[in-house]
């Protein structure tokens, strides 16, 4: 008995969808980057603990929202939604490096003390970004559920 292989073939990006995320991407790190730059000092304040953890909170809902709003506007379901978010994060994680690096020349403002959270904020909101990529949830589709109605 023969059998065969059959392999599908999977659609990933394009080149412009890609450099449109990479885009996307870095220009999402370098305004948060501006805003810690700006206001980084009062929620990254290991003084106030309270504060920390409710940016913490706050982080995992807003960078799933953001990057589900992505995926959705671009229309990325299934491999290529993964290879989205993969691509999303890159730039960002790349300069975020060179930024906790240089983390007293960067963010002057905040204290030494804080670059831990900080790198650990950022690892957060990346790794969200992933598993949204990963995990799509079920949002009410108003059109279905009219049509689930008798």
């Amino acid at each position: 008995m023969a059998t065969e292989s059959r392999t599908v073939p999977t659609r990933g990006l394009t080149f412009d969808e890609s450099r449109l995320l990479l885009g996307l991407g870095l220009s999402i790190a370098l305004v948060a980057g501006v805003v810690f730059r700006v206001v980084g000092h009062f929620v990254l304040d290991p003084s106030n603990p309270a504060v920390v953890a409710a940016v913490f909170v706050v982080t995992v809902p807003a960078m799933w929202v953001l990057a589900a709003g992505i995926f959705r506007w671009r229309g990325h379901t299934g491999g290529a939604r993964r290879e989205a978010a993969a691509v999303l994060v890159v730039p960002g994680m790349l300069v975020d490096a060179a930024s906790t690096a240089l983390f007293q020349v960067v963010y002057p403002n905040m204290v030494v003390s804080a670059a831990g959270l900080f790198g650990g904020l950022l690892l957060l909101a990346y790794a969200t970004i992933l598993v949204a990529g990963f995990v799509e949830l079920p949002l009410g589709n108003r059109e279905t559920e009219e049509a689930a109605e008798p």
